[in-house]
């Protein structure tokens, strides 16, 4: 009789996450039931959005600990900090986080290796709601994700043969030294609350598709900054919900969504159906029809509302949402609008920093995108605001790089704004907005590759609203400035498809038609240029910003002048 044959082993390089509740004994003595309910709602509302954004795989689930497997470091770190970051004030549970990026060997369904048992390791040694990481995996970091952690020593660690160089991101959220971060006011901010996707199938690939609209629908509505949203449970019931349920028949599928306002009515319904074969186009289409109809819907509703008070009875807070919300693209009228209704809540209002942030930011972008001679009054503004609100900063992700680049404009100093930069992904890495302007200010400072990490990453957790629309300008402005004039292109044309009004995507692409020869394309791109900026000259251009004299900056001046753009 012969042997049965070992089980197939497979070997790869992966990064895995080991994650373990801390005090989980405790707490099961202490209340059993409502331990168990906590990680029942950790599961549905944390970890499978979260996992499933970051293409992550439960590999092993021990009750109060988990590895997960990931493709990247970078997938593995962002999924751990946003887990963390979403279980910040949690009343049970806390996490200790380890990753490391190594080989690992899976036989039987099992995986084993040096990758696994450092993470495992490393978690032990993290601090409660921290994240302990490896030197691997630290230098595998882009420049969003790396200025959250500091060094924290080499570690020897227990049945492992070399000492392990160690990276912290410390339980406040942040890197070491750095203060706490209060959280933005939100109050007078909308609520939408969004219900995990209900799914009662148990096919592995259900929960799988279940997960990931759950994730896809916080990523498209956490991009709108005039809308508080959160995945939450049912219990929440303040504000509008969103509540999806998929069902399955065999390989038919159909999302059910339903829309409630405040007060509990149920004010939209939307059916669409599929297959499992066509579940990853069909989840991308249904997931912006709803988006974009849900949005539309409730801007409407909230506007009609404010409408509706008496214009000397708006709070500052009412204000300042009617100016988040009249920046909706980047025509003349919308920065003067959304900055006039901000300047009213910072003179009701002196004190309140996310006015100032929101303010200062509209109006940089109005400084670069705009002529209008009804923005000079409120220009003029800048240097009081920046002054008022400096001491309002600390802690303030916006705000803090609201002011440097506002200085930047006035010195043009650029170690500052490259400090302001780092301290801002470290206070937000995740914020799609925060994204879009550190990398503009990146590419303002000579920064193209980092410009050009920014914006990715801003479009990837950001999908809806103007900086959208301005992460892809900077990706292509990055990517021409990066000497990749065929890639700038291939990103104008897919901004264009969402404005023909922003200046930014004529100006890269006459440049980058331009170098590459193209002159009769690059004159006719350069003509839409003028027609919405008719004064601008290479010497105005400089004058507003000659991105720190860098070699990618002359390209895209050298590309300009080719181009037809006047010197003066």
């Amino acid at each position: 009789m012969t042997n049965p044959a070992p089980p197939p082993t497979t070997r790869k390089l992966a990064a895995i996450l080991a994650a373990d509740v801390v005090g989980y004994s405790r707490m099961i003595g202490a209340d059993e039931a409502a331990t168990l309910a906590a990680l029942h709602a950790l599961r549905n509302e944390v970890f499978g959005p979260v996992f499933a954004d970051f293409h992550g795989q439960v590999v092993k689930s021990m009750g109060d600990g988990w590895l997960v497997e990931f493709a990247s470091a970078v997938e593995a770190v962002s999924a751990a900090m946003q887990v963390q970051d979403r279980l910040k004030g949690h009343p049970l549970i806390s996490l200790r986080m380890g990753i490391h990026i190594g080989d690992v060997t899976r036989s039987d369904g099992e995986l084993y290796g040096d990758g696994i048992n450092i993470a495992a390791r490393l978690e032990a040694l993290a601090p409660e709601a921290g994240i302990l990481i490896s030197d691997a995996v630290f230098s595998s970091l882009d420049g969003t994700l790396s200025p959250s952690f500091e060094a924290a020593g080499t570690q020897t660690l227990k049945n492992i043969a070399r000492p392990v160089t160690t990276w912290l991101r410390a339980p406040d959220g942040s890197a070491i030294g750095a203060g706490g971060v209060p959280a933005q006011a939100t109050s007078s901010l909308p609520v939408l609350n969004l219900r995990p996707t209900k799914n009662s199938d148990t096919r592995t690939e259900l929960q799988d598709i279940a997960d990931a609209l759950t994730a896809d629908f916080g990523t498209y509505f956490g991009s709108i900054n005039w809308l508080n949203s959160q995945i939450t449970g049912a219990g929440s019931t303040s504000g509008y919900v969103l509540a999806p349920t998929l069902r399955a028949r065999g390989d038919r599928l159909r999302l059910e969504t339903r829309v409630q306002s405040p007060d509990g009515v149920t004010i939209w319904t939307h059916k669409s159906d599929s297959t499992l074969d066509d579940a990853f186009d069909w989840q991308d289409a249904v997931i912006v029809e709803i988006a974009d109809h849900s949005i539309g819907m409730i801007l409407e509703a909230e506007t009609s509302r404010i409408m509706a008070i008496p214009d000397d009875q708006l709070t500052a807070e009412q204000c300042m949402l009617m100016g988040i919300m009249a920046w909706r693209d980047f025509s003349h009228e919308s920065f003067v609008r959304s900055v006039a209704f901000h300047d009213r809540a910072i003179t009701a209002k002196p004190d309140m920093a996310d006015a100032y942030a929101e303010g200062l930011i509209v109006l940089m972008a109005a400084r670069t995108m705009t002529s209008n001679p009804e923005i000079l009054p409120y220009l003029a503004k800048v240097p009081a605001w920046v002054e008022a609100s400096r001491p309002l900063a600390a802690g303030h992700a916006m705000l803090t790089l609201a002011v440097a680049i506002a200085t930047y404009v006035k010195d043009q100093r650029v170690i500052p704004l490259k400090d302001a930069v780092a301290q801002t992904l470290r206070l937000a890495p995740f914020d799609a907005r925060l994204l879009s302007f550190c990398g503009w200010a990146n590419l303002w400072c000579g920064q193209a590759q980092d410009a050009y990490d920014c914006s990715l990453k801003s479009q990837a957790f950001g999908r809806l609203g103007t900086f959208y629309v301005a992460s892809i300008g900077c990706a292509a402005s990055a990517s021409l400035q990066l000497g990749r004039d065929e890639e700038a292109l291939e990103h104008i044309e897919r901004g264009l498809k969402l404005s023909d009004k922003y200046p930014t995507y004529f100006g890269v692409k006459s440049a980058a038609l331009a170098n590459l020869g193209r002159l009769e394309e690059a004159r006719e791109a350069l003509a839409h240029y003028r027609a919405l900026e008719p004064d601008r000259t290479i010497k105005k251009w400089q004058a507003t910003n000659n991105y720190a004299n860098s070699e990618g900056g002359k390209r895209y001046f050298e590309g300009l002048r080719l181009a037809g753009l006047p010197e003066e």
